[in-house]
This record gives C-alpha cells, sequence and structure tokens, in this order.
C-alpha cells in the first residue's frame, strides 16, 4: 500500500515538474522574441478629394486624388486626432499650390516628390514619425470642358 502511494506521488511529482519545464521554456522563448520591439504597420485609405486647378485666373480643371498611408499602430493609438484629416489638409494644399509640382504639366518624377512631401509635411504637423508612407492610390486629372453635365462653350 505504502509502495502504491509512493509511486502515485512520484508520478505527479514528475507531472508538475514536466508542466513547470515547459511553461518556463515558453516564457524564456517568448522573452527573446519580446526584446526586439515588434512595429505593427497599419494601413489607411483617404476619401477621394477634388481639387481645383486654377491658371490664369480661371478654373482649368479639377484634380481627384485618393490616397493610402501608412502608420505606426502603437504611435495611432497615442494620437487623440485620425492622422486622414492631416493627410487630405495636406494633399490639398500642395496640389492647389502647385508650386513644386505642375499638375497641368505632370512628370513621372514628381509623383515620388509629392508622396515624400504629403508624408513629411503631416509628420510635421503631427510632431513625429507617425505616417511611414504615403502611396497615391488614384491621382487623374479632369479638364473643365471634360467634365460631364457641363456643356461646351
Amino acid at each position: 500500500m505504502i509502495k502504491l502511494l509512493a509511486t502515485g506521488l512520484w508520478a505527479s511529482v514528475v507531472t508538475l515538474g514536466a508542466v513547470f519545464g515547459v511553461l518556463e521554456w515558453q516564457k524564456n522563448a517568448q522573452t527573446g522574441d519580446g526584446a526586439q520591439a515588434e512595429v505593427r504597420i497599419e494601413e489607411y485609405r483617404t476619401k477621394a478629394i477634388n481639387v481645383p486647378i486654377i491658371g490664369n485666373g480661371a478654373i482649368q480643371g479639377y484634380m481627384v486624388a485618393q490616397f493610402v498611408f501608412t502608420v505606426d499602430a502603437t504611435a495611432m493609438r497615442k494620437l487623440a486626432i485620425d492622422p486622414e484629416i492631416y493627410v487630405l489638409d495636406e494633399a490639398f494644399k500642395t496640389i492647389y499650390a502647385g508650386e513644386q509640382i505642375n499638375f497641368q504639366n505632370m512628370k513621372k518624377q514628381d509623383l515620388p516628390a509629392l508622396a515624400k512631401a504629403l508624408a513629411d509635411n503631416v509628420n510635421g504637423r503631427l510632431g513625429g514619425p507617425i505616417v511611414q508612407e504615403v502611396l497615391i492610390d488614384q491621382l487623374s486629372y479632369i479638364p473643365k470642358n471634360e467634365m460631364r453635365g457641363r456643356s461646351p462653350t
């Protein structure tokens, strides 16, 4: 009878030791990976905006633009306001002012400059590197004479 109790006690101790060993092993494995800070990137799509293009004192047409931007998820949670508002505002200002990029006579190299300028300006306004990258989802120029519902003059 004592032999049976000793065997049961021994089996319980071995089982508890094995469970404890596995839990410690998993804890150490997670700590090793957790030491490297994981940066989670989230992607957001903006609403489409229509920006008038003015030349020679009159509206020449409209730019229709939509952007996708990536943000650091940890930094995003700390913000009190949605960065989409800033991305759209900076996009409108950059396109409307048109000083750096001539939208009536665009060149291929102007698009990366536009995306970089938007990201830099938004991060400057937000006070840190929140927006990782701005991607151009849609960018179309519609001349005034080709707009729907408008009779040619």
